[in-house]
């Protein structure tokens, strides 16, 4: 198994920055990048949209579920345990808050131009996935932030 990827070394050498291929094992950085890819998303919908071919809302639905729900949610993740002196690497229990988030916004954006009678449904279990994902950072985080730093340092 190759040793986890430092940020410094992914935005490193090559001059090409991001090496999203590298991060795959990272679940901490690849979080990042999903959130990257749907802000491309959102403008292929969106040019879409303005096209007349789509609604609008799948397009603002990959932004704001999208890319600002796993963006936030990474950060979150990723400051927290800097912030608290913890390892910067994910756990199963990271991994499941960036799956429910990430899948939350797929559901909410695919279910409705793939199947639109289905929207409502669409809505409701990208709601509860969405809620889900934030919820287990509470629960996770919550004892993190309300201690002092593991390493005891102020902060």
């Amino acid at each position: 198994m190759a040793p986890p990827i430092a940020s410094a070394q992914v935005v490193g050498r090559s001059g090409l920055g991001w090496r999203s291929f590298q991060t795959r094992g990272e679940s901490i950085l690849w979080v990042l990048h999903v959130g990257y890819a749907w802000i491309a998303i959102h403008l292929a919908l969106r040019s879409a949209a303005e096209l007349g071919w789509i609604a609008a809302s799948p397009a603002t639905h990959a932004l704001t579920a999208g890319a600002a729900g796993a963006l936030i949610i990474g950060m979150m993740t990723r400051t927290t345990r800097g912030h608290t002196a913890r390892a910067l690497q994910a756990n199963r229990f990271d991994v499941a808050m960036y799956l429910a988030v990430v899948l939350s916004a797929a559901v909410r954006v695919a279910v409705p131009l793939a199947l639109p009678g289905l929207t409502i449904a669409a809505i409701v279990v990208s709601a509860m996935l969405w809620s889900a994902g934030f919820a287990l950072f509470a629960i996770r985080y919550a004892p993190s932030l309300l201690r002092p730093r593991v390493d005891g340092r102020p902060g």
